[in-house]
């Protein structure tokens, strides 16, 4: 993501264009970006298997959705290149998907019977795993900004708790 500026179209702007026009269709450098997506998804999937809990069901679910849509490519930020809709339209579905999850994990998250800073941070990530679409929609010109805001807190959040201190009470009470 990082880098994706520097292989992508010109014309690619992190404070405007969001993180799957890195790999959208007929983009040079794509499989990239595509990549990135279907080894993050999977790594997730995997991650929540270790060790099982039902809890990391959302997330898995977030992982699986999230590596899919890297299978289908955005469309195009150039409108003259050509694409293929369904594949943008599955890219799009796939996305709404991994959002709709990964709010359910986090809200599944603010329910689990824990520290209060924990169910807090639970639920402070769920409303802004929806309020921050609604912004990247309401503000086109810094959606790109706003996402990359969002995958900051979520990807810190996966990195430091998921899967191993993803509360599931009262079984794995610490």
């Amino acid at each position: 993501v990082a880098l994706g500026p520097l292989y992508t179209v010109a014309g690619y702007s992190p404070v405007t264009n969001v993180i799957s026009e890195l790999a959208a269709q007929g983009t040079p450098g794509n499989y990239i970006m595509s990549a990135g997506f279907v080894v993050l998804g999977l790594s997730l999937v995997v991650d929540g298997l270790r060790p099982w809990r039902a809890v990391h069901l959302p997330f898995m679910a977030f992982g699986f959705f999230f590596g899919g849509a890297g299978l289908f490519g955005h469309r195009p930020i150039d409108p003259e290149l050509p694409y293929t809709l369904w594949v943008d339209a599955v890219h799009s579905a796939l996305a709404t998907l991994a959002g709709i999850a990964l709010t359910a994990g986090f809200v599944g998250q603010g329910f689990q019977p824990s520290l209060l800073r924990w169910r807090v941070t639970a639920f402070t990530l769920a409303a802004l795993c929806v309020l921050l679409p609604l912004l990247m929609l309401s503000f086109p010109p810094y959606q790109g900004l706003i996402q990359r805001f969002m995958y900051l807190c979520v990807f810190f959040w996966l990195w430091e708790f998921y899967p191993t201190r993803a509360r599931a009470y009262p079984s794995t009470r610490s």
